[in-house]
């Protein structure tokens, strides 16, 4: 499943957390099945929910990803995600 998602979106990660240590902030407007949905923002989360789902995200003060969504949370790497950032900014994948 991680090759899946090495290929698919693992660039993205630096883009998503310019810092290891950075929080992505998560609002409503991420969920699809929220009025307030924006198409860029699902996109952005459908990404993130792959990374979680292979243990490099986590939803900080919630306990699902969805949750951090719609409460205006945030979500943040992993010690596994932080190894998998640091990979992707030394051009090691």
């Amino acid at each position: 499943m991680l090759c899946a998602i090495a290929c698919a979106a693992s660039r993205k990660i630096c883009d998503y957390f310019p810092n290891a240590q950075d929080e992505f902030k998560l609002n409503p407007s991420f969920e699809f099945t929220d009025s307030s949905k924006i198409d860029e923002n699902v996109s952005v989360f459908k990404d993130l929910q792959k990374f979680e789902s292979v243990g490099l995200v986590i939803p900080v003060g919630e306990e699902h990803m969805y949750f951090a969504a719609m409460n205006s949370k945030a979500c943040k790497l992993t010690a596994l995600g932080y190894q998998y950032w640091r990979l992707v900014k030394e051009k090691k994948i």
